[in-house]
Parts: C-alpha cells; structure tokens; sequence
C-alpha cells in the first residue's frame, strides 16, 4: 500500500508573514506621510500667521506715526482720532481663512505698544503673539 503523501502548507504560510508584514509597513508610512503632511499645513500656516502679524505691526505703526503727526499723541491717546478704525481695518485685512489675528494697543505716557496675536481658524489654538513698541515723534513746530 502506498503512503499518500500531505502537501505541505510551509510556503504558504510564510507568504501570508510576508504579505501581513508588508501590510503592516504599508499602514506605518501612510500615517507618517499624513502626519507629515499635517505639520507642513501647520508650518505653512505659522509662517503665513507670522509675517502677517509683523506686517500689522508696521502698519499700525505707521497709522500711529501718521495721527500723531496730524492731531498730536494727546489726541490719539484720548481716542480722539480715527486710529482706533484703522487698527480694526488692519486686523481684518491681515486675517485669512485659515488665521485671524487680533490687534491689541495701548497707549500711554508718549508710547504705544502694540501686541498681535494669530490664532488658527480651525482648532482656535494660538498661533504666535508678537509685541512692538512705538513711541511718539515729538512734533516740532514749523
């Protein structure tokens, strides 16, 4: 009588290890490239949020260089002047969809100082906050 030989299911099983080990390799570097791909987004957005915020700065610097010129710091400082409507125009102009920056100033004995702070439109997380200083040219009579 003769013996019927079993076939022998070792190569099969060691494809399907390879096939589950490449599986799991294949998950791992599509969540790495998503992650990544979300801390680009994010970068780009903190850069965006940071030169805008600088450029507000200026720009409410040389809105307040320009009242003080025109109605004096005691004027600007009382409220007295369209500063406080400038301000406003420059924080929306600078805001995106994808940050909005809030403009802060304050204004006392002949300085301004100006705080700019960029938060994340879509988990409200602080961005950046930038600080700047101005202080008010002393007018000379003509």
């Amino acid at each position: 009588m003769k013996k019927r030989e079993r076939p022998s299911y070792a190569f099969l099983m060691e494809m399907m290890w390879v096939c589950a080990f490449f599986l799991i390799c294949t998950c791992i570097f599509v969540l790495a490239f998503a992650k990544a791909e979300q801390m680009s987004r994010k970068a780009e957005t903190l850069n965006k949020a940071t030169l805008a915020a600088s450029n507000a700065i200026e720009e409410v610097c040389a809105s307040f260089d320009d009242a003080v010129s025109v109605s004096g710091f005691d004027a600007v400082a009382d409220g007295q002047t369209e500063f406080a409507s400038t301000v406003e125009n420059i924080e929306t102009l600078y805001s995106t969809d994808t940050f909005t920056l809030k403009v802060s100033t304050d204004i006392s004995d002949g300085l301004m100082n100006v705080t700019v702070e960029a938060t994340d439109t879509r988990d409200g997380e602080i961005l950046c906050t930038l600080k700047g200083a101005r202080a008010a040219a002393e007018r000379r009579p003509l």
